[in-house]
């Protein structure tokens, strides 16, 4: 059976897998940010229906030397360190997602715990990881433009403007069309399949120049355990959700999950936090 087969064949209602995930942030060369996802992707006939995961954020000890360094000028700087490294719970299930903890947390109304947000069903599984396996046009692409096969172990290169095309998740991800050198970056991957040929491991990198002096570089291993397990993903009560309209006038909404799961304040060309 060959790995589209495969995957459609565990698109059924009521089952999923487990996720686990880890991501490295390096600002040329050096460490900048890390995360780690855990949680669950439940499956229905279509696809992915639902998603329920926490992801830890931590910084680098340069970065948080320099962050507490910016807060001793700046008190009201200080309790930002510990939202930019608070656990935060993601939970995306039909056209919603929705959020609690991290850096709207202290904008919220007394009665509600969780932002929501329109996105698609699987959105809490992405943001770190850029390419969804999970849609059976994207993995035969993958598979397509492979450039190395080592057993069960795939290797390629695709880029922002490729997978924008193909991927409605990379679409919703990063929001406005590539055009440029932007839909040139070049993601790198390698794909791992289990004896039944269903994903296990999907690791992928992508770098692209801040300015002259510094480059952004990203690194993402995703493991995806236990096909077929029971998942059910719902979502929050409504009386606990506040939508994020209600909160733009405070701190405007990130345009795309990708600035949502690395927004830190970023260096100037010296590597310092402004």
């Amino acid at each position: 059976m060959d790995p589209v087969a495969a995957l459609k064949k565990q698109f059924v209602a009521g089952q999923g897998v487990k996720l686990t995930e880890h991501t490295d942030i390096t600002i040329s060369g050096d460490s900048y940010t890390s995360a780690d996802r855990v949680g669950a992707i439940g499956l229905d006939a279509k696809g992915i229906a639902g998603v329920e995961v926490t992801r830890t954020p931590s910084l680098s000890a340069k970065e948080r030397a320099s962050l507490e360094k910016a807060a001793a000028k700046n008190p009201d700087l200080a309790d930002s360190i510990d939202l930019l490294t608070e656990r935060i719970y993601l939970v995306s299930t039909g056209k919603r997602q929705y959020v609690n903890g991290g850096l709207y947390s202290t904008l919220m109304p007394e009665h509600a715990t969780w932002v929501g947000m329109d996105a698609s069903a699987g959105s809490a599984a992405f943001g770190d990881q850029l390419v969804n396996v999970f849609e059976p046009a994207t993995l035969k692409y993958l598979l397509a433009t492979k450039k190395s096969v080592s057993g069960s172990q795939y290797r390629g290169s695709t880029t922002f403007g490729a997978l924008y095309k193909v991927s409605p998740t990379f679409r919703e991800q990063i929001a406005i069309k590539p055009t440029g050198k932007a839909a040139r970056t070049v993601i790198s991957w390698r794909l791992t399949l289990d004896p039944q040929k269903l994903v296990k491991r999907l690791a992928i990198t992508w770098t692209v120049k801040l300015s002259k002096k510094l480059t952004f570089k990203a690194a993402t291993v995703s493991r995806y355990t236990e096909w077929g397990t029971a998942v059910k993903v719902t979502a929050p009560p409504a009386d606990q959700v506040v939508d994020i309209k209600a909160l733009v006038k405070k701190a405007p909404e990130p345009p795309a999950s990708i600035d949502r799961n690395y927004v830190s304040v970023p260096p100037d060309d010296d590597g310092n936090v402004q």
